[in-house]
């Protein structure tokens, strides 16, 4: 797949985002500008293609999600520069024009990767044919005692909730005291998804060193024990999609995901 000629040069050109592949760190919360950039470059485009992707897909099996909906609401749980957000505004786009409006409530607790999301998502504003409503959440979330100050900020129902490459972040820094954090994120978030609605979990595939597991079988794990109603994951172990742009032609990301539906 190809990023978008107007998006390739908005980060690349305009934002000064760098391609770094050796750039691995999954813990960014705490990164400079500088290393959000390399993240910008890196990670974006990969979310991009991961969500819109795997959205498109889903939409076309299950073309009654949104029936009758004009306007829809989103919730970003680690949104970091934004690419998954961008991939599904896209995939919405495509699949259901009958919508006029979508609200977006974006968390992360890096002020530097918000920064440049609400540049992109200003852009984007420019491309698509429906309203966006866009706020921003900058609230950083040490352990789950912190889930509940989220409370202020998930006020309302979600029709699609969606957490890319985070989760693993709490997982690498323990900030879950051992627990499971997919277990944790899921049965905190359910609540504010509204019935029929989405919820999309997407990570890295990796063995990690502080939980001594791999991050898919963990994730399964939590998902069952919070009761989740998955219906829709990729195959086997994990699922590679390939996204081309001008720094790089067809840049590999391996990521497991599950889709849930209330």
């Amino acid at each position: 797949m190809q990023l978008p000629v107007w998006l390739d040069n908005l980060i690349f050109n305009r934002l000064g985002a760098k391609y770094c592949p050796q750039y691995s760190d999954m813990t960014n919360i705490d990164d400079d500008g500088e290393k959000i950039l390399n993240y910008l470059g890196t990670y974006f485009p990969r979310s991009y293609v991961e969500s819109y992707s795997i959205f498109k897909q889903y939409f076309r099996l299950d073309k009654n999600v949104f029936f009758g909906k004009e306007q829809l609401s989103i919730f970003d749980f680690g949104c970091g520069t934004g690419g998954e957000i961008i991939g599904l505004l896209t995939a919405l786009g495509e699949c259901f024009p009958n919508i006029n409006c979508v609200r977006i409530v974006a968390l992360d607790g890096n002020q530097y990767a918000l920064h440049l999301y609400e540049k992109v998502i200003e852009e984007l504003k420019k491309q698509v044919g429906f309203l966006i409503v866009n706020s921003a959440a900058p609230v950083c979330i040490d352990d789950f005692y912190d889930l509940h100050i989220l409370e202020g900020v998930l006020n309302r129902q979600f029709d699609i909730i969606v957490s890319f490459k985070a989760i693993c972040e709490f997982v690498t820094k323990d900030q879950f005291e051992k627990k499971n954090a997919y277990e944790h994120i899921a049965k905190f978030l359910l609540p504010t998804l509204a019935d029929g609605g989405l919820m999309l979990l997407d990570d890295v595939t990796t063995y990690n060193e502080t939980s001594q597991e791999w991050l898919p079988k963990m994730l399964d794990k939590g998902l069952n024990a919070a009761n989740c109603r998955i219906v829709a994951k990729n195959d086997g172990y994990n699922q590679v999609y390939l996204i081309t742009h001008s720094k790089k032609l067809n840049d590999v990301s391996k990521v497991a995901w599950r889709m849930i539906k209330k």
